[in-house]
């Protein structure tokens, strides 16, 4: 019997694997066979504007869900439209399997009409990937599509190509090789120790039970859903104040009295960590932080699903190996905070953040927005100075509350993410907290929230500018023409595209937009103050 063709296979292991939806903007030819052949295993394909956002959607799904969700797009111009959603599944840590097409190794040499060298575009910016044609085995698709959820997950190409002769063309890296692409070779702890060692508990003890003020710092492995209910079962042995990186938030509730607000690397948790005499990373992946100085003398723990090798911090002692394993050896606290220490420096930040000279300040805007959120309900936030205001006061219940583009940090990432979320979460509703740079990015995708009658509130907060950027510019940087825009009515045009909006200017007003009951996709365009922004990056940045 012959093998089945490439797009099947493809489309079985998949289906094998636990996907259930792809998304993508198809080209015709063997894109439409990809689709065909979801389709006849039982994945759903949901059809975008754009190939970026298409990405996003899909690793929102595929982090949600913890299975590996492809996006199709077609070769030449839809790959390199991909590729900052594939960027932004590697360096977020979000599984995702990026399917293109390609000029067919059989004709290769005489059509250079779309003809790029996709597996180098890609290189750099995925865990691995591999042209695939009519020979590639089970094993092979099973491998490859494996390392997107593979620690850490991230992004994989298949360059689907119907003609190649060969099991797979391209290399599928290790997990140590994806993990080297950082530049470091080994390790950077000063000690490395596997979780099923010996010697582990008395390693974890003898550092926790000579400190009198350790703090912990969540990273987003700790998130994952295998292990939270472990880590915040260990914080609350401890009994240590708690802070949270983006991805890390919900492990340990924003209503818990050992949370102590976001961490990472600036200025809001710097009071905090300057008393600390050991810093307990749980999870913590190095792309998270910012990238300023580590400048914080308390020595480190580690605990970590993988090595470290990007020597970003200090580490004293690194235990390697899965977290709840790991776990089980952190000791009861005893140590000298008070009670009320987490609580105490988390309300000193938020009255810090609360400072502003008039107008509907963002951060009215979001303890308003937080104030109505449901129960159950996912927030994703765009890049740009109002997620300075939505961190810190969302009061993220567990793990996926609130989703927001921390490794790569790119714009137009709220609105796709909030659609892969929906799809993901059927039952929750989904807000989406946008700026206006941001949802211009992305906004035909609006008629796919409408299309698909998704429970999607998108709050954008509108100023016509970039604003964070603006902040950040000197006199010779461009002046006003450098990132303000002309004002844009984002109800109207959200109304065109078949999305209810509004336009609110004061919190009074938003307050009542959010509270009229809605059962779909609906818009609210909060024309802000942005005077607030200066002060929120030197709360949160310094400066």
């Amino acid at each position: 019997m012959d093998a089945p063709e490439p797009a099947a296979r493809i489309a079985g292991r998949l289906a094998a694997a636990g996907t259930t939806v792809g998304f993508g903007v198809p080209g015709g030819g063997p894109n439409l066979d990809v689709i065909g052949a979801f389709e006849a295993v039982g994945i759903r394909f949901v059809l975008a504007h754009g190939e970026t956002a298409a990405a996003i959607m899909a690793a929102t799904v595929g982090h949600l869900s913890r299975t590996p969700v492809p996006v199709v797009v077609t070769r030449g111009p839809g790959a390199t439209s991909v590729v900052n959603g594939a960027a932004q599944a590697t360096l977020d840590r979000q599984p995702l399997v990026v399917i293109t097409d390609t000029v067919p190794s059989a004709t290769a040499d005489r059509v250079p009409h779309q003809r790029l060298d996709q597996g180098t575009l890609f290189g750099p910016i995925t865990k691995g990937g591999a042209r695939v044609g009519p020979d590639a085995t089970d094993a092979d698709l099973d491998r490859l599509i494996g390392l997107a959820t593979a620690e850490p997950p991230g992004a994989v190409h298949v360059d689907y190509d119907g003609t190649y002769v060969g099991p797979l063309g391209g290399d599928t890296p290790t997990a140590a090789e994806v993990r080297r692409k950082s530049g470091a070779s080994e390790p950077v702890a000063a000690a490395v120790v596997d979780t099923t060692a010996a010697e582990v508990p008395a390693r974890i003890a003898g550092m926790m039970t000579d400190a009198d003020r350790p703090v912990v710092v969540i990273g987003r492995a700790a998130a994952a859903a295998d292990c939270s209910e472990e880590v915040l079962a260990a914080v609350e042995r401890l009994g240590a104040p708690t802070l949270s990186t983006y991805q890390g938030v919900g492990v340990v509730p924003g209503d818990h009295p050992l949370n102590a607000g976001l961490f990472t690397n600036g200025d809001s948790e710097r009071a905090i960590l300057a008393e600390a005499d050991l810093i307990v990373t749980v999870g913590l992946d190095m792309v998270e932080p910012i990238p300023a100085a580590w400048d914080h003398p308390a020595p480190v723990l580690a605990l970590s699903p993988i090595p470290t090798v990007d020597p970003y911090l200090p580490i004293d002692l690194e235990i390697t190996g899965p977290l709840t394993h790991t776990l089980t050896h952190v000791p009861d606290g005893d140590h000298r905070w008070s009670p009320q220490a987490a609580t105490d420096h988390r309300k000193l930040v938020l009255d810090r953040l609360r400072d502003h000279p008039s107008g509907f300040a963002p951060t009215q805007l979001v303890e308003t927005l937080v104030a109505q959120l449901p129960h159950n309900a996912i927030t994703t936030v765009d890049a740009g100075a109002h997620f300075l205001a939505v961190m810190p006061f969302h009061p993220a219940r567990r793990p996926g509350d609130l989703l927001i583009s921390n490794g790569l940090a790119t714009m137009g990432y709220a609105v796709p993410a909030a659609i892969g979320a929906a799809l993901a979460r059927p039952n929750r509703p989904v807000y989406a907290v946008t700026g206006d740079g941001g949802l211009g990015m992305v906004l035909a995708e609006l008629e796919t929230i409408a299309r698909l009658q998704l429970p999607i509130t998108i709050v954008v907060l509108n100023d016509s500018a970039l604003s964070l950027i603006e902040i950040k510019q000197r006199d010779n940087h461009g002046g006003t023409t450098a990132v303000r825009y002309n004002p844009t009515d984002f109800a109207a045009a959200a109304g065109a595209m078949g999305v209810p909006g509004r336009t609110v200017d004061n919190a009074d007003a938003f307050a009542a937009a959010l509270a009229e009951p809605f059962d779909g996709p609906r818009l609210i365009d909060a024309r802000i103050d942005p005077a607030q922004y200066t002060n929120l990056i030197a709360v949160t940045r310094g400066g």
